[in-house]
């Protein structure tokens, strides 16, 4: 059967569960990232949605029917992009009449995941890191860019993007100096994960060294003893005062490091999604990456 005949059953039995009744949105953001720098640049998250739900593991997400009709009729997509959204291009590339596509890694230059000594399964992972928002810079370029496309497809509230644009991008530089402030005057240079290491943008914008359990998009099990004795020994031969894990990932690895090594546990937020409580006390991009930096600070000292 061909993909436009399935869609088209899909859609026709889902049509009596209200389906058909749900609203139009103006955007549709696939995940936390996408989502936050839409509403930086439209205002307010009215006429946005995010498909991705807070607290849910970001990786191997499958879209609903109602995710499909969201897609199909909306202005703007904005998404990621890259190996862990394929489902996203899929999605577009069946649309008859898909909406502009804007993915976050189209705008800025890519990095290629790094295996490091003492990561577990690291030679298994080699492609582009996707996390490009991790860098402030990187977002915002991509606010820059986003602001463009939004006037291009509303040119009646382009004063509107452009003003909401510009004063949150004066925010993103102060906190980018900040960050810059805080690794110049920090006794340390190096940052022990104990986690997913979806940081490498981060890092490579800061000067910054790490250690971590796993690469960046790798889907977490049980590391090797080899894998966490590294760490341990490495925090102790840093004088490390904090490990660090990354959010909605477990703390178990991190305890066991901690213990042995004498050290404290810091969660450090990679955006890629937040807690439902987060969400629902109105978190941010910025809010969050200033939460990082205090958070650095302490790594640090």
């Amino acid at each position: 059967m061909k993909a436009a005949g399935l869609l088209f059953i899909i859609l026709f039995l889902f049509a009596g569960c209200g389906v058909d009744d749900s609203p139009r949105y103006f955007a549709v953001a696939a995940d936390f990232p996408s989502f936050d720098a839409l509403r930086a640049v439209i205002g307010s998250d009215d006429g946005i949605l995010m498909l991705l739900p807070p607290g849910t593991e970001s990786h191997g997400y499958e879209p609903t029917p109602k995710d499909m009709i969201a897609v199909s009729d909306a202005d703007i997509v904005v998404y990621t992009g890259g190996h862990s959204q394929d489902w996203m291009d899929r999605l577009l590339s069946a649309s008859d009449d898909p909406p502009f596509q804007f993915r976050l890694i189209d705008q800025v230059s890519l990095l290629a995941e790094e295996s490091r000594e003492g990561m577990e399964g690291a030679e298994h992972h080699h492609g582009i890191d996707e996390h490009v928002w991790t860098s402030i810079p990187n977002e915002i370029a991509i606010i820059e860019n986003l602001r463009d496309a939004l006037i291009s497809l509303d040119g009646s509230r382009a004063d509107e993007f452009s003003s909401n644009a510009a004063a949150y991008i004066a925010e993103l530089e102060a906190l980018d100096a900040r960050i810059r402030d805080i690794v110049s005057s920090s006794r340390l240079d190096t940052l022990i994960f104990a986690s997913r290491f979806p940081l490498l943008y981060f890092v490579s914008e800061y000067g910054l060294e790490y250690y971590a359990a796993f690469p960046g998009c790798a889907e977490e099990t049980e590391p090797s003893a080899r894998t966490i004795a590294f760490l341990i020994d490495k925090a102790r031969e840093l004088g490390t005062r904090y490990v660090l894990n990354i959010e909605l990932s477990s703390a178990l690895i991190a305890r066991t490091i901690a213990e042995e090594a004498g050290c404290g546990i810091l969660v450090f937020s990679s955006m890629h999604n937040i807690t439902l409580n987060d969400y629902l006390n109105g978190e941010t991009y910025l809010s969050l990456m200033e939460k990082n930096a205090d958070v650095l600070r302490e790594a640090l000292s």
